[in-house]
């Protein structure tokens, strides 16, 4: 027994060491750090520190090096130039298996995972909810949502540290399921289901966060699987429940996402919904953390936010549409926080055919992972003046949301752009605004984000700041 051990390990490590050497051979144009067979460069604990260690790298290697995550080399790319290339180009590269092995444990084959005809039917059939005109006509529902909200969880927490991140998630679901379900999460019925969805997610986040850059398969019998597919169950049995309400001619809607979803391929639509209330209000709930997190720190910013609120609105409280669209230095502000704290930090691509890197004698081999390090292109000094300081004004002359020479591409680039990013900034312009009218955000002196990359970019610890009532009319 203990013989037929010793050589299945023997043999184990034997092709271990095989596979690491072809990959070596492979990719010996490559530079980057020491990496050993099966650990990679995971046998050092700054590696897991993902974020750091990558910079570290970058300032080392520059900007396109090897990083290994245990046994499989990803070629990390930080040249804006070659990432649009990489992004844009999708008969050559694609979404590889950290999506559709990884992410779809959780999304299954649904808008973020899906790749080819299937991902352009999905985008095809549900851009138009998306659109401008359609978001326009929630702009009152959002306000109102971010009123209560506010009276309900911060109205009560004035003058003291707060953690202020529930405040912003719960908000983000209420308003994202009002938006695509016609779904009241503030109804006594639904508030235990929505804390548990807010749960899930951030907790799934992080969990599929660790298995994609530490390279661990979604074996079943691994705790963080186990717990994974738990969440997976919980947030279907609460989709099942609204499309059997929606079928019954409860919680009808004129015309929205689940409307279109409804009596297609069962499957399919859980699938999408899943995605959708996942990514559809996560990544503004985080980054509406970080926002009031910089703006605690800066009460400059703060003044000129006021500002633009009281020559805009001119005496009154509620947001329009017009309003909105005239606020330009809060869209500056929003920017910079997605370029100082970007919410996906990093994006994966699988290179479908050998591909030669522009002006370099590098060739990215096919089935290659490369990995684009969104948070590091968006601190790197050789793109930015001052990368680490908080300042809005670097935006004053950018149309768009990204500025893809720099390599600021918050809501991705070419055609996998995120669909929901308009509905985001109207999200984002309306908490900032209604929060500014009404407080003065001021720091916790004893606390400091404990930041970590997961499929979003998390908090471990929470936000904390504190409030202090400051009426936007008496100013």
């Amino acid at each position: 027994m203990f013989l037929y051990l010793f050589i299945v390990i023997k043999a184990s490590l034997f092709l271990i060491t095989v596979i690491f050497v072809y990959h070596k051979i492979k990719l010996y144009k490559f530079d980057g750090p020491f990496a050993i067979p099966l650990f990679g460069n995971l046998y050092t604990r700054k590696a897991f520190k993902t974020i750091s260690y990558i910079k570290e790298c970058r300032e080392k290697y520059g900007k396109i090096f090897l990083f290994w995550s245990g046994l499989k080399p990803m070629i990390v790319v930080c040249e804006p130039e070659i990432v649009r290339s990489i992004l844009s180009d999708t008969h050559k590269f694609e979404k590889g298996e950290d999506y559709t092995e990884k992410f779809s444990f959780v999304f299954g084959n649904g808008l973020v995972t899906s790749n080819g005809d299937k991902h352009k039917t999905s985008k095809r059939c549900l851009s138009r909810f998306f659109v401008k005109n359609k978001i326009d006509y929630y702009t009152d529902t959002i306000c109102k949502m971010t009123n209560q909200m506010i009276e309900e969880k911060l109205e009560n927490n004035l003058n003291k540290p707060f953690d202020i991140q529930d405040f912003f998630h719960i908000l983000s679901l209420r308003i994202f399921g009002k938006f695509s379900l016609n779904i009241d999460y503030s109804e006594d019925k639904n508030i235990k289901v929505a804390e548990e969805i807010n749960q899930d997610v951030k907790k799934g986040s992080n969990l599929i966060g660790k298995h994609i850059i530490m390279n661990i398969p979604m074996f079943p019998f691994l705790e963080s699987v186990k717990k994974l597919d738990k969440m997976v169950k919980n947030i279907d049995k609460h989709i099942s429940n609204v499309i059997e309400s929606r079928k019954k001619g409860e919680n009808e809607s004129r015309d929205d996402i689940l409307n279109q979803l409804i009596y297609g391929d069962k499957e399919d639509v859980f699938h999408q919904i899943r995605t959708l209330l996942s990514a559809g209000h996560d990544t503004t709930a985080f980054f509406g953390c970080y926002m009031v997190y910089l703006l605690s720190h800066n009460q400059n910013i703060q003044d000129k936010i006021k500002k633009e609120i009281r020559e805009v609105l001119n005496g009154r409280e509620k947001m329009t549409n017009l309003d909105i669209d005239k606020m330009e230095y809060c869209k500056m502000v929003i920017l910079e926080t997605l370029r100082l704290y970007t919410i996906i930090p990093f994006i994966t691509r699988k290179c479908k055919n050998d591909y030669k890197i522009k002006n370099t004698n590098l060739v990215i081999p096919k089935n290659s992972t490369v990995l684009i390090p969104l948070t590091v292109m968006n601190r790197d000094v050789s793109n930015w003046d001052n990368p680490n300081t908080f300042f809005p004004e670097r935006f004053k002359d950018v149309n768009g949301l990204s500025i893809p020479k720099k390599g600021f591409l918050p809501f991705g680039y070419g055609m996998r752009t995120c669909i929901g990013n308009t509905l985001a900034i109207r999200e984002a312009i309306i908490m900032l605004g209604s929060i500014m009218q009404r407080y003065r955000i001021l720091p916790d002196s004893n606390f400091k984000p404990k930041i970590i990359a997961g499929i979003s970019l998390i908090s471990q610890n929470g936000i904390n700041v504190i409030l202090k009532k400051e009426l936007i009319s008496q100013i």
